[in-house]
């Protein structure tokens, strides 16, 4: 009986120091938030005293672009930035690894995947050592792969071609 209520009782005092804590991060978080609140109008304050001044947007560090919305020079870099130029891979079927999972057999998406589910206990095989009762599911896992493969690859050529496009680049073709 006694180890019963003990159990009521840490299982109680849990409850309350998750709630504490909880509690506790809030009120950070709203400090925090007030600090965040003080420093933009502190900064806002800034901005008009200089344009009182005579100081231009472009002299405070700030760029204007063709909607006339001022937007602060360092987010405008990023915005230019060059992405990464995207590269098909094909999938090749005898280089795949597969789990089972829940009695289903899974394709192995990234080698980084890999370590975590030998940690869990999961077996990762590569095609060779895949059961003959799974086998049928390979080629639709793989043709799924192929597809999300292309629909990635088709996201990242418009990204790239709406940068290249600004930019004087090779547009590239989708798959």
């Amino acid at each position: 009986m006694s180890i019963l209520l003990d159990k009521r009782e840490l299982r109680k005092a849990a409850k309350e120091v998750t709630l504490a804590k909880l509690t506790d991060i809030i009120e950070t978080l709203n400090a925090v938030m007030v600090e965040r609140q003080k420093e933009v109008e502190l900064i806002t304050q800034l901005e008009q005293l200089a344009k009182s001044q005579g100081f231009t947007l472009e002299q405070l560090g700030y760029k204007l672009n063709n909607d006339a919305a001022v937007v602060p020079m360092d987010s405008a870099v990023k915005a230019d930035k060059r992405p990464t130029k995207p590269k098909f891979k094909t999938i090749n079927k005898e280089n795949q690894y597969f789990y089972i999972e829940h009695g289903e057999l899974l394709l192995l998406r990234t080698h980084t995947m890999k370590k975590s589910l030998q940690d869990r206990g999961i077996d990762v095989m590569p095609l060779a050592k895949v059961d003959k009762k799974h086998a049928k599911q390979i080629d639709s896992l793989i043709a799924d792969a192929t597809v999300q493969a292309v629909e990635n690859f088709n996201a990242k050529v418009d990204a790239w071609n709406e940068w290249a496009a600004a930019n004087g680049e090779e547009i590239l073709s989708k798959k």
